[in-house]
């Protein structure tokens, strides 16, 4: 019997109606980190080549602040359609993909990826529209065609909706986005409708941000014809919703004239937009955040990363980003930007420190000891960061990171650092812990904190059962993560 979730004891018929998965229980408070390829804990080996289609996996972590980290489990995700739900996989060595994020509410978890078995793809994968796309990269899953009507078998941009108990509504199956490119991120303010986020095959309609409720297989677009010329649409990498305010950010020099390496935002606090934001004109860039050069930056000693020394002209390639307040940002930077504008081709790879002050933001300072960054003009290794989040307490600032690095499948890893909210200068002796490395054949890419708990949401022929058993649900629901708090499970 299906089961599923909901927001609440009493809602039936939303959310994970009809999950095609029941998976792990998640524990509140722990780090869950999204895994690319082999996925298996231990692994020495793996079967997986860059590009090819691969799982995706869900690895849980018992932390403690943010110097100890302690694996939990793991779970795939559907590798199968279950009804109308979704396989879902993602391209392993992707250096854009595998953003996981809390929902606005705190309840779910969600994940972008692509609507097909990895076997079957890896088997057959000029058949999904790859040449179509880019003849150079005939087997590589980010080159599959998301349009219908072409002559091939298209890959819908699938979202993951994924419960604190481990059920995933793979439904919202999206075609004619990010066609022949990756799908990078999505955001839900309660998991009934998405942001989704990603690169398409330009000059075309399908990079950039859509929206699309629950259930859904075509999409609206929220950023559209973005470019200078406005003939196609820009690419946009990881959106995040904080305080009712829908923000992106770019990385991109994609359409002539269109460079930029910013946060933005799109539309106006407490107005998600539905449709075509900003007049079409892209993000907004946050005031001082990439100066006047839409990502062309100046930094010091005082603010680089230790690899870009002296005074410096760089562009920024911001990532995934955390508010720690509303005057306070922290900022994953990849030190690999697309553009090449600024007189050195260096960037400012770590975590940046963005500080608001009097509307205009200004970078305060880079973390990145620990990190061993190498330029990004090395063969391999670390350039910076990739995935973060991160949590307030008291006057101190837990954040939590995976690495950007050279090559797809160079080694990854998940770093903790404490920062003080307040500092203007890193502490003596700041810097980051590794707390876990990928496994073999296997990239650490998104991490969020596990969602809030939920109880489940019966079918309609279990409201009978319900009626006279919620305590009992409820028992049983506290007796499994006593017993998870207990044992450590390798799966």
């Amino acid at each position: 019997m299906t089961r599923f979730f909901g927001v609440g004891l009493l809602v039936a018929t939303t959310l994970l109606s009809g999950a095609a998965h029941a998976g792990t229980v998640f524990l509140p408070g722990n780090l869950v980190v999204s895994v690319e390829g082999n996925g298996v804990e231990g692994a020495s080996s793996g079967p997986f080549t860059d590009n090819q289609a691969a799982p995706l996996s869900l690895f849980d972590y018992s932390v403690s602040g943010s110097s100890s980290a302690t694996y939990v489990d793991a779970d795939v995700l559907p590798q199968t359609a279950h009804g109308a739900n979704h396989a879902i996989s993602g391209e392993y060595g992707s250096s854009s993909e595998g953003i996981l994020q809390l929902t606005a509410n705190g309840k779910y978890l969600t994940i972008l990826g692509y609507g097909v078995n990895a076997a079957a793809f890896n088997a057959d994968p000029t058949s999904y529209g790859t040449l179509t796309t880019d003849p150079t990269k005939p087997t590589a899953l980010g080159q599959s065609g998301s349009l219908v009507g072409q002559g091939y078998t298209p890959v819908p941009r699938v979202v993951a909706l994924i419960g604190s108990n481990g059920g995933v509504n793979t439904t919202t199956a999206l075609t004619g986005v990010f066609n022949g490119n990756n799908p990078r991120s999505v955001v839900s303010a309660d998991g009934s409708s998405f942001y989704v986020s990603g690169q398409g095959n330009s000059p075309d309609a399908t990079g950039g941000v859509f929206y699309a409720q629950l259930g859904a297989s075509t999409a609206t677009p929220i950023t559209g014809l973005d470019t200078n010329s406005g003939g196609s649409a820009q690419d946009t990498r990881v959106v995040e919703i904080v305080g009712g305010q829908l923000y992106v950010s770019v990385d991109s020099k994609e359409g002539s004239g269109s460079n930029r390496d910013f946060i933005g935002t799109l539309g106006s606090g407490g107005a998600l937009p539905t449709s075509l934001a900003n007049g079409g004109a892209g993000p907004a860039q946050l005031a001082g955040f990439g100066g006047s050069n839409a990502g062309k930056t100046s930094i010091s000693a005082a603010t680089g990363n230790g690899v870009n020394t002296g005074a410096k002209s760089i562009n920024l390639s911001p990532e995934q980003y955390f508010f720690a307040n509303a005057d306070t940002l922290y900022v994953a930077d990849s030190g690999n930007p697309k553009n090449n504008s600024a007189s050195s081709p260096l960037g400012d790879g770590g975590l940046q420190k963005w500080v608001n002050q009097g509307g205009v933001w200004t970078l305060e300072y880079t973390l990145a000891s620990g990190l061993n960054l190498v330029p990004n003009s090395a063969a391999s290794g670390s350039t910076g960061l990739f995935a973060l989040t991160g949590k307030v307490e008291g006057g101190e600032v837990l954040l939590y990171v995976t690495n950007a690095t050279v090559g797809d499948t160079d080694p990854t890893f998940l770093f903790g650092i404490t920062d003080q909210l307040a500092a203007k200068t890193p502490g003596a002796g700041e810097g980051f812990t590794e707390l876990a490395a990928a496994p073999a054949d296997s990239n650490f890419k998104g991490l969020a904190f596990a969602p809030s708990a939920t109880l489940p949401v019966p079918e309609p022929d279990d409201w009978v059962l319900m009626a006279l058993g919620v305590g009992l649900i409820g028992g049983a629901l506290r007796a499994a993560r006593a017993r998870r708090g207990m044992a450590i499970t390798t799966t």
